[in-house]
């Protein structure tokens, strides 16, 4: 730690340092609050990937969620899983039925003799009698999709007639009257398996549509993968991302994406552990699997999907690769053993060459011909997550390190420091030399705010710090602020914690595991943005490239039911364009006034901007009042000494051009 540092450590009032923390309030007086920004007092230098998004597929976050397709099941290769209270209903031909027009009869059955390959291993087979016209038809997620009017819609499938004459395949877009809202014919199936692929352009809006395809000749139709996805995705991306959620997404401005986990990556055994290589290529050849969380993955969603998202955004792919453990919240614990662990090493080593190798090695090949020659600019690797205090994970553990110095050594590492706070693999992180250590933390709001100084006093040393997931168990406006305030500090030691990403990042209404906290909720049409969500945004927005020493000072008798007040600051200057961001997070239920002096400056401008972050405490956005909590941005008055009133329970962040000497 540099002199500077010190003394700024030091310059933290006493106040803040001491002080606990309770959600009730009372006061005599006004609560007031004398706060001193130092221009020329520059502290820690601000992490350029200090806040990043995590992406796990829980909640239906992926399928579902943020990856656009609309037919569920497309592939039919849903069974019945333990982990799931519904298992019953998951079945080869869940979310499809039959459809019988003018006396041809359909029966529809899972096969498996004849595969469309070896990793896509169940189609349907239509069995069809009769004149008239049959089929099968996807009532996608919430028993309907959502389509629009004039929206353009995608479908492709594989089909083959192995008995009857053939005759073409009439697919459509129907309401659930049977109003044709979009239809095209596809030319007659022979007898191998082989793609077709349409448009279809809808006639109006729609909520609870299903897609359909029949045929009017008798005998025997096998189709598999059967798909349909809006034109519209995020960046119109083929195989692409439901727009919105990309969007919202993508508004945090997040500097790294961590995926596909989490606890996901380590399945519920090694068996159903998330293999990158089972991901990427030909969706119809990409193998599906189950998670953790109890439901089916398709992988359409996979790790080309994911840096392509990346780079749409301007973010770091940050991958997470199980390390031949099993998650240690399922019994019984797997592990590895003898040689099989160079299988898991070797796919640490392989992704390096998928992301960053030039398209005639052979991961780097797969990679282009997926349409995207140029390298993704891989720089991290996180290896495992959350695991277990074992023996074995010790043991293991440091091959992988071993392993990725020796033949990826540009790779910076992120290693597990474990589940809660006392971060119990640190000293592991630190004696492999692992560059950067993950801890995650789920915890009460008050446990952020009391503990809103953690890294004041931890060593400045490798392996920094990686707070790649935590919540405050909780969606409403308190919990938000108490993030914030926590956030405030992290700042002030961005030097150390060079990293971070609230978790969970989605959650679908009515499909979701985890329900204390997401960022962003939705349904098959909408998106609530939390108010946890808008301080990501507004932190992530309003970040400079040095944080400022600054004082705060409540009157000697200030105090808030006997204990003395709570308010975070965090100054950032951005050097290059002299823009100075003052964040203030007030967790109390009384407001505060605010009086700021600006020292060390060589200019303030006379106009700052103000956005606003508050409402009741206890407040939340939901799918009837998405935008009950949200920013309010106004103009202030600024200069070397101006007032803002800081309400109760509240973000605000000022910005103000300021010149250093």
């Amino acid at each position: 730690m540099n002199i500077v540092t010190r003394l700024i450590k030091r310059q933290i009032v006493s106040s803040l340092l001491a002080c606990t923390f309770t959600t009730s309030f009372v006061v005599g007086a006004d609560l007031t609050a004398d706060i001193t920004i130092h221009g020329d007092h520059p502290g820690a230098v601000i992490s350029p990937t200090l806040y990043g998004i995590f992406f796990e597929d829980i909640n239906y976050a992926a399928d579902g969620g943020l990856y656009a397709e609309m037919v569920q099941n497309r592939s039919f290769e849903y069974y019945p899983l333990l982990r799931n209270d519904k298992s019953a209903e998951m079945k080869p031909l869940f979310a499809w039925v039959p459809v019988e027009r003018r006396g041809m009869t359909c029966k529809a059955a899972a096969s498996i003799a004849d595969p469309l390959n070896v990793r896509n291993t169940t189609y349907v087979t239509l069995s069809l009698a009769g004149e008239g016209e049959a089929g099968i038809a996807n009532t996608g997620y919430d028993g309907g999709m959502p389509v629009r009017a004039n929206a353009v819609y995608d479908m492709s499938l594989y089909a083959r007639r192995t008995k009857g004459e053939a005759a073409p395949l009439n697919v459509s877009i129907e309401a659930p009257d049977g109003t044709v809202l979009a239809q095209a014919t596809l030319a007659a199936p022979g007898a191998a398996w082989a793609k077709q692929e349409a448009s279809l352009t809808v006639t109006k809006d729609e909520p609870k549509a299903r897609l359909v395809v029949t045929t009017t000749s008798p005998g025997t139709l096998d189709l598999d993968m059967i798909s349909l996805f809006p034109k519209d995705t995020f960046k119109g991306r083929k195989n692409g991302l439901r727009n919105d959620l990309g969007e919202a997404i993508a508004a945090i401005h997040p500097k790294t994406v961590r995926f596909p986990g989490g606890c996901l990556v380590h399945g519920c055994g090694l068996a159903n552990a998330y293999r990158w290589k089972d991901t990427v290529g030909d969706v119809a050849q990409r193998k599906p699997n189950w998670n953790r969380w109890g439901y089916h993955q398709t992988y359409g969603l996979g790790y080309f999907e994911y840096m392509q998202f990346c780079d749409d955004i301007g973010a770091t792919p940050l991958p997470i690769l199980p390390c031949g453990v099993s998650c240690g919240l399922s019994k019984p614990y797997q592990v590895a053993d003898g040689a099989e662990i160079n299988e898991w090493i070797q796919d640490c080593v392989d992704l390096v060459e998928f992301a960053n190798g030039p398209a005639t090695s052979k991961w780097g090949k797969v990679r282009a011909e997926m349409g995207h020659p140029a390298p993704f600019n891989l720089k991290y690797i996180g290896i495992g997550n959350e695991e277990n205090d074992t023996t074995m994970f010790r043991a293991l553990y440091p091959r992988f390190v071993a392993a990725m110095r020796e033949k990826c050594p540009s790779i910076l590492i992120i290693g597990t420091s474990g589940l809660s706070p006392r971060i119990p693999l640190f000293d592991l992180m630190e004696s492999t030399g692992t560059d950067i250590a993950d801890e995650h933390y789920y915890e009460k709001p008050e446990w952020f705010i009391e503990n809103r100084n953690r890294f004041n006093t931890v060593a400045r040393k490798a392996p920094k710090v990686y707070v790649g997931e935590y919540a405050s168990k909780g969606n409403m406006l308190f919990n938000a602020v108490a993030e914030a305030v926590y956030l405030a500090g992290i700042e002030r030691n961005s030097d150390q914690v060079v990293m971070t990403a609230y978790a969970p990042l989605l959650a679908r209404y009515d499909y979701s595991q985890w329900k204390a906290a997401n960022l962003i909720w939705f349904d098959a049409e909408h998106l609530v943005k939390t108010p946890n969500y808008h301080v990501q945004q507004l932190f992530s927005s309003n970040l400079g490239d040095h944080y400022l020493g600054n004082e705060i000072v409540f009157p000697t008798d200030a105090a808030v039911d006997g204990k003395p007040p709570v308010l975070a600051v965090s100054p950032t200057l951005a050097g290059k364009d002299g823009v100075l961001y003052i964040k203030v997070a007030n967790p109390m239920s009384v407001p505060v006034t605010a009086r700021f002096a600006m020292k060390g400056f060589k200019d303030i401008q006379p106009k700052a901007q103000l956005t606003t972050l508050t409402g009741d405490q206890d407040a939340t956005n939901e799918q009837e009042h998405p935008d009950r909590v949200a920013p309010v941005i106004s103009t202030i008055t600024a200069g070397a000494e101006f007032t803002v009133q800081v309400p109760a329970v509240s973000v605000q962040i000022i910005r103000l051009a300021a010149a250093k000497p």
